[in-house]
């Protein structure tokens, strides 16, 4: 059974039918047009405010058009779940800066600690400094006295 897509006076049920492929809606049982029409009116977004107010601005030009909803907002359970996503997204991004901030300044904080000791003259581990590991020839040992 075809579907005369012109017998919708609904522009928006109109526009669903146009967008559908017209070798797929040619083979659309009745039963199915009436599932598909259900799932439009239940989930059209301008079908649930109390004020509804569209119009076309026509200009020289071009054709401008306007809408006006006006309603109780009963997207909370989506928005809520949104903000819980983005507050998410928040922390990870966060805890990622923080991460790659501590990987920059933590051997900058360990020059400084070293060069903190080595200014007070504390010499934690004799014979081995760090200057020892960058030199290009090898510290003198002192001689073991036998």
């Amino acid at each position: 059974m075809a579907i005369n897509i012109d017998q919708h006076t609904d522009a928006f049920t109109h526009a669903v039918y146009q967008k559908i492929d017209a070798d797929v809606r040619a083979t659309l049982s009745p039963r199915q047009v009436h599932a598909i029409e259900n799932a439009i009116r239940a989930s059209k977004p301008f079908q649930r405010h109390p004020v509804d107010v569209r119009g076309v601005l026509p200009c020289f030009f071009a054709r401008f058009y306007f809408v006006l909803l006006m309603g109780r907002d009963r997207r909370s359970p989506v928005r809520n779940k949104e903000q819980r996503r983005r507050q998410q997204a928040s922390i990870a991004s966060a805890m990622c800066s923080v991460y790659l901030l501590l990987c920059a300044l933590l051997p900058l904080i360990f020059l400084g600690l070293y060069l903190i000791k080595a200014w007070l003259g504390i010499d934690i581990f004799p014979d081995a400094h760090l200057s020892d590991w960058f030199s290009a020839r090898p510290r003198a040992h002192l001689p073991q006295s036998s």
